[in-house]
């Protein structure tokens, strides 16, 4: 590996920034305090060192960690071809241990990982360098010399044939929900590639990872539920090594296919967006079903959440049916053999992390399991991990239900009725398009009925049996959106209370959460407590401005524009959580 020397010296020679020194000579001594803060001090041999201690340390904390990676996959061989570089999710502070942990001892290859500037800290830093680390500013949009510093740092990687890896959210999903992507370093991977001069294309090779426990899910509930984010430090990672008395689980890493890029002809934004959208996408797919994620689902769509072990088992065996119809991927826990001993591995780990109690009833002679209110919020970022791969089914419920009563009698209104749906969630989750979510729609209902169904107007000339039989195959996923159309609710309510005067977003969340609490009290409308969340109350603002009900002000206070669509949004928020209940009771009456 390369000293440090050498790294400096090589950067020096990327084209853009001998450019910039040949006009401001003067930033050389600049320069030199850039490279210094975002280089790390890789060592192989603590990285060996490190990787026995994580055998007898970090490893005592799992359960294990599953690794799956395609057959063909080899990445001695891929790095004779490709420049890697590795594009996970990111949940906990673990993930870039494990990772790490696992590439170098299945592979005896050590990773580069872009890690935040707040993690280069004396003497954690020095540690985390060695270990394979180089730090990124959290932004330098205006910092035009640090942005070219990092940037010919990325070309130093890539010319010594270095993995990198970096988190593409830019930061751990405080929902379980996938963040967006950020630009910034997809950017600066493809212009630094434009600059070597090998013949070897970028290979992105999509990570997911998925926690069977989140270290840090009790500050990430307090952070959904308002209170301010506590900034991260280095030791946070180090407190893992305190949490001998409880469960994780496992960790599951899988990689997906490769996605090569070579060179940029066009416009490189629009080539850095499509890149990093790929990515993300990739890793949405990829994201399994685990055990403790497929019981979060079952037990969360429960309001009470109270269910027997019957009832778990029943739930379970239909969501994990429907997976492998549709080719969702699930950890290989859930498969036929193991899915029960791993169910209740998953639900001994929650009852043991206080989680979720047991309740014995004596006189019915069942035991019922049920989530403890106050922890939902931590329960519900395992369900929203893998919601993404439900939206669909869960739309087709609230479709098939109007249907039944008659309020969708054509198939352009139930296209119409799929766009509906598309526009109220396309702030929570990255959603196909229309025509995409309509072949899933039909994908599902084929699925259902156990023939091909190639049409929307096929669809509304099915028989009521046909129709019964779609709602009781996809029944399990008739409540998973429940809580966001319960948050979007109490968001059109906060609203009409203030619509008489201006009001800043931080009044907004505050009146929000105080007629969630009542709401929740009284439970005429709202029953889930996990429901308020502040990110996506904030997103309902959005959502408003989208429709036409707010406008924003020049002084970044909103106003109500259109007070009558304000009334039919919460007429209709109200009409879909009814709906819902209408659903359970019609189709869920006398099954398991």
């Amino acid at each position: 590996m390369l000293s440090t020397d050498n790294a400096f010296n090589t950067i020096l020679k990327y084209p853009k920034l001998v450019e910039r020194l040949k006009a401001k000579p003067e930033d050389a001594q600049k320069l030199k305090k850039l490279f210094k803060e975002i280089h790390g001090e890789f060592s192989p041999t603590v990285v060996k060192s490190a990787t026995k201690v994580l055998d007898a340390t970090f490893m005592r904390l799992y359960d294990g960690i599953n690794l799956e990676i395609p057959p063909k996959m080899d990445f001695h061989s891929l790095q004779k071809k490709y420049h890697i570089v590795l594009v996970p999710n990111h949940q906990s502070h673990a993930d870039y241990v494990a990772l790490t942990y696992c590439i170098f001892k299945n592979f005896e290859i050590p990773l580069r990982v872009a890690a935040g500037i707040n993690l280069n800290v004396f003497p954690l830093g020095q540690f985390f360098g060695k270990g394979g680390a180089f730090f990124i500013r959290r932004s330098f949009t205006s910092d035009h010399l640090y942005k070219l510093v990092f940037e010919a740092y990325v070309f130093y990687l890539l010319e010594t044939n270095q993995v990198v890896e970096f988190f593409f959210e830019g930061g751990r999903t405080r929902t379980g929900k996938l963040l967006k992507p950020k630009y910034g370093l997809f950017q600066m991977l493809l212009e630094a590639h434009s600059q070597i001069h090998d013949s070897k294309p970028l290979l992105f090779i999509p990570v997911s990872l998925a926690h069977e426990h989140i270290p840090e899910e009790g500050a990430h509930a307090r952070e959904l539920g308002g209170a301010k984010k506590e900034p991260e430090k280095a030791t946070q990672l180090f407190k893992l090594f305190k949490l001998f008395n409880k469960r994780l689980g496992t960790i599951h890493i899988h990689f997906g296919e490769g996605i090569v890029v070579d060179k940029i002809d066009g416009d490189l934004k629009e080539a850095t967006q499509n890149l990093a959208f790929s990515c993300f996408k990739a890793v949405g797919r990829g994201m399994p079903i685990t055990p403790s994620s497929l019981l979060a689902l079952i037990l969360l769509d429960e309001p009470s959440g109270a269910l027997t072990w019957r009832q778990i088992e029943d739930r379970a065996i239909d969501v994990i049916d429907y997976c492998q119809a549709l080719k969702i991927p699930m950890t290989p826990s859930l498969c036929p053999k193991v899915y029960r001993d791993s169910l209740r591995s998953a639900l001994d780990m929650f009852i043991g992390n206080k989680k979720i109690e047991v309740l014995k009833r004596e006189k019915l002679n069942q035991v019922f399991y049920v989530i403890k209110a106050e922890r939902r919020v931590e329960v519900l970022y395992h369900k929203n991990m893998i919601l993404h791969h439900f939206l669909v089914p869960g739309i087709i419920n609230s479709a098939w239900f109007n249907v039944f009563n008659g309020s969708i009698k054509d198939g352009m209104q139930l296209t119409r009725f799929l766009m509906t749906k598309r526009k109220e969630l396309k702030y929570e989750f990255y959603l196909p398009s229309v025509k995409e979510m309509i072949a899933d729609a039909l994908e599902v209902i084929s699925y259902a009925l156990g023939r091909p169904i190639v049409s929307i107007e096929e669809c509304m000339r099915l028989s009521s049996q046909d129709l019964y039989l779609i709602a009781t195959k996809v029944r399990r996923f008739s409540t998973a959106l429940s809580y966001l159309y319960e948050a979007y609710y109490i968001s059109s309510l906060a609203v009409k209370y203030l619509s008489q005067e201006n009001f800043t977003q931080e009044r907004f969340i505050q009146v929000a959460k105080e007629l969630f609490s009542l709401e929740l009290e009284h439970g005429r409308v709202v029953k889930y407590p996990e429901s308020f969340a502040v990110p996506i109350i904030k997103d309902t603002l959005i959502y408003h401005q989208s429709q036409k009900i707010l406008v924003r002000n020049d002084d970044r206070t909103f106003r109500v524009d259109d007070h009558t669509k304000l009334d039919e949004a919460i007429e209709k928020f109200i009409r879909d959580l009814n709906d819902q209940v209408a659903i359970n009771l019609k189709f869920n009456k006398g099954l398991p």
